[in-house]
């Protein structure tokens, strides 16, 4: 498998890739069957993806990739290539005027540009999905059907925006996303979410049209939306909207501005003339608003329109100046914990969306900024087009949301954030000069990140209480964007500073694995090691094992990789975990240190074992290569062993004889590899009262058929016959972390024998952790 990968790599490093055959690109041969061409596309697109490399390179071998994959799949098309080749007659993209032009349509999509369809990543999806409507549509931008769909689409996007959140994912280039996490089997697929991400998704089967798209959404929203007829006229204790008449305003509007004005104005309709002549004697007018000592008469019929007049006659929002902005900071901090939103305006901006957060947060204050009137105080709070939206939290800290920002999830996990600041971007320059640790967000110009910063800021919520840890946020705008394009070109990074050491982030979008990362690079303060500590651990005398990784320029994401490796192997006392980082033109020691290697290193041994971190550079791979020779208790067992030494017992029963633990497994579960780390270190800590085992089910298949393994991995402890149970049993254990291994063998060895565990704390401080 190995030799197979290595060819590929050279071909993408050597080659022009529009020299190759589509068979050398997938790395395999012209007798290679369709699953052999599924299965090498797989593996080549898990690595090249553009979601995990940003480099323009990288993501034109991916094209070249899913390019190879589309033609060789297919049947016809692999035998019109077998017989012309890459430019045979009617090729490839005969609907399309360029190369460039299909590139685009396969990175970009049909919505790009559309100011009111979100376009959704496989890698942001579930992050995007929050309260109220969502309607996503999953699509490929070269399917015929989908084409036909997208005006539709945008208009619906368009007309429901601020009531429907609209989507859309491509699945040409998010294609394992749509297959294998959404199980979407044809193009376009329509999902609505009534619920957001707290309830089940409906499948869209009506018609393709605006039409059928919106009656669809209306459904729903009638269900949360009536607007009574009244026979008299309201008090004015609240905000009224009365319509003069249902004829004047189109149902489908009607029903739109209810939604719009939930909570903030009663809209009720008035069908008789004496009450109608009450509100007004102007026959133009449509729709007539009261609050208070506030009357005022809208002649428009326009949906827009209408809402607009609405929101104006509204009670204003506290403005906020330069003293007044002064004035709220420092009351925040000196021990005010009431937040304030900040909302920024310029002429004619809408401001519904500010109403609605002024209900939906009653605890928070509201204050508008003018940037119109005070163009230096927003210059300077990082606000170059508004509408935008900030926080002032208790404590002091700014933190601006993004444009996107899914408001009502900003507003109540951001002001809990008060460890989370907006930062400048010529901090970015300033940052390793600061005392104690900066976690950063690091926003491109023109890049997206609305989803990005809401799983960021609930991150700093765990470390709230930890000194010396601040959270930053950095974005951007076109006269910055150089600040921004030191760490990043085209897309958000975060990255741990602490000093002039910075650690760059490369998982996933998830609140707890950022945490794991912030975790790990603090509890790994002392994994670097200097060539003077790397070269004593060379002393044949050493009291401990040490698992050492020597990584030359150019492989730091490798690092990440060994904070797992050794925060794993933690609960082994006996055993430390070091990273050398050799600096580019580096002497000494790091001179040899040409390629990325593993090292292991047993206690009071001259001698060592090596293994290439560039073919196992995953920490499930490392921690199973390294954990096989640091202790050689777990015994590979196959069908004569197996029955020999496991099961024997029902035949040749005795006394004395050593439970048996096994783990059985499979080489192509992940989760196996994952899981056989906290296997193999209960193992050890339990100290030889029991004995381990491992069986591979794919090369030993009657075992595990005749023990019924229907899942992997499983794990079984096998009790003897003893004085205690006159009948061998077996017990099968939920395949947990370490600690919790321990815990439930223990409980079972202590009925089986108690014998077992002298000299074994039965809760060790390891069980703790």
């Amino acid at each position: 498998m190995f030799k197979r990968v290595m060819v590929v790599f050279v071909l993408f490093g050597n080659a022009n890739l529009s020299d190759v055959s589509f068979y050398e690109v997938l790395g395999i041969t012209k007798h290679s069957t369709t699953q052999e061409i599924r299965q090498a596309y797989k593996k080549l697109a898990i690595k090249y993806h553009p979601d995990k490399n940003q480099d323009d390179s990288v993501q034109e071998k991916f094209l070249k990739i899913t390019e190879a994959y589309e033609t060789l799949k297919d049947a016809q098309k692999r035998r019109m290539y077998d017989t012309f080749g890459v430019h045979q007659p009617n090729s490839r993209h005969h609907d399309y005027r360029s190369q460039k032009e299909y590139n685009n349509m396969f990175y970009n999509g049909l919505y790009h540009e559309d100011p009111f369809v979100d376009t959704v990543s496989g890698k942001e999806f579930y992050n995007y999905l929050s309260d109220g409507f969502h309607f996503i549509n999953f699509y490929s931008p070269f399917c015929p059907p989908c084409q036909n769909l997208a005006d539709h689409w945008k208009k619906l996007a368009e007309v429901y925006k601020g009531i429907v959140k609209v989507g859309a994912v491509n699945c040409k280039y998010h294609n394992s996303f749509c297959y294998n996490s959404m199980s979407i089997g044809s193009y376009p697929s329509l999902l609505f979410y009534p619920n957001g991400k707290k309830g089940n998704y409906i499948y869209y089967r009506g018609a393709h049209t605006f039409k059928a798209l919106e009656d669809f959404v209306l459904s729903y929203i009638d269900k949360s939306n009536y607007v009574p007829t009244l026979t008299y006229l309201r008090g004015l204790d609240k905000p009224m909207a009365y319509v003069l008449g249902r004829n004047r305003i189109d149902h489908d509007a009607l029903t739109r501005l209810a939604y719009h004005l939930n909570g903030l104005v009663a809209l009720a309709v008035i069908e008789d003339d004496n009450i109608r002549s009450e509100l007004t004697n102007n026959e133009y007018t449509t729709v007539v608003y009261r609050f208070r000592k506030t009357v005022k008469e809208i002649t428009s019929t326009e949906e827009k329109e209408i809402l607009s007049e609405v929101i104006e006659a509204l009670p204003t929002i506290e403005p906020v100046d330069p003293e007044k902005f002064k004035d709220i900071r420092n009351q925040l901090r000196t021990g005010y914990q009431n937040a304030w939103v900040l909302y920024f305006s310029k002429k004619d901006d809408d401001k519904l969306l500010l109403y609605q957060m002024r209900m939906k947060f009653p605890v928070l204050h509201f204050g508008e900024i003018d940037c119109d009137a005070w163009p230096h105080l927003c210059l300077s709070l990082q606000v170059d087009a508004t509408p935008a939206w900030a926080l002032l939290k208790p404590g002091g800290a700014y933190q601006k949301a993004s444009r996107s920002a899914d408001l009502k999830t900003f507003l109540r996990v951001a002001p809990l954030a008060t460890k989370l600041h907006s930062l400048a971007p010529s901090a970015i320059k300033t940052l390793h000069e600061d005392v104690g640790t900066w976690v950063v967000l690091v926003v491109p110009y023109k890049a997206s990140w609305d989803t990005i910063a809401e799983a960021f800021t609930r991150a700093s919520l765990h470390f709230l209480n930890s000194e010396n840890i601040s959270f930053g946020i950095i974005t951007c705008c076109e006269k910055t964007a150089r600040y921004c394009r030191e760490v990043s070109s085209n897309s958000p990074v975060m990255f741990v500073q602490t000093g002039n050491k910075r650690d760059m982030y490369s998982g996933r979008i998830d609140e707890h694995q950022i945490v794991d990362f912030i975790q790990l690079i603090k509890d790994s303060a002392d994994l670097e090691l200097t060539e003077e500590q790397a070269l004593a651990i060379l002393d044949p005398s050493r009291e401990e094992a040490w698992l050492v990784a020597y990584l030359p320029p150019g492989h730091e994401d490798l690092k990440h990789v060994w904070r797992l490796v050794a925060n794993k192997l933690r609960p082994l006392q006996f055993v430390r975990a070091g990273v050398l980082q050799c600096a580019r033109g580096a002497g000494g020691f790091c001179a040899n240190v040409r390629a990325p290697t593993a090292r292991l290193y047993p206690i009071a041994s001259g001698q060592h074992y090596s293994v290439s971190l560039q073919h196992l550079n995953e920490a499930p791979y490392i921690l199973e290569w390294a954990l096989d020779h640091i202790d050689d208790s777990v015994q590979k067992l196959n069908w004569n062993s197996f029955s020999k030494r496991v099961i024997a017992e029902e035949l040749q029963p005795s006394s004395g004889k050593k439970p048996w633990l096994v783990y059985f497994h499979s080489p192509r579960c992940y989760r196996c590899y994952e899981m056989y780390a906290d296997f193999a270190i209960a193992g050890i800590l339990l100290n030889s009262a029991v004995n381990l085992g491992k069986v591979n089910c794919l090369n030993e298949r009657g075992v595990c058929q005749h023990e019924h393994i229907t899942s992997y991995p499983s794990l079984r402890l096998y009790l003897n016959r003893n004085n205690h149970q006159r009948f061998s049993s077996v017990i099968s254990i939920h395949v947990q972390d370490y600690a919790s291994l321990l815990k439930h063998i223990k409980a079972h060895l202590m009925n089986y024998d108690e014998r077992l565990l002298a000299g074994i704390e039965v809760k060790s401080r390891h069980d703790e952790l």
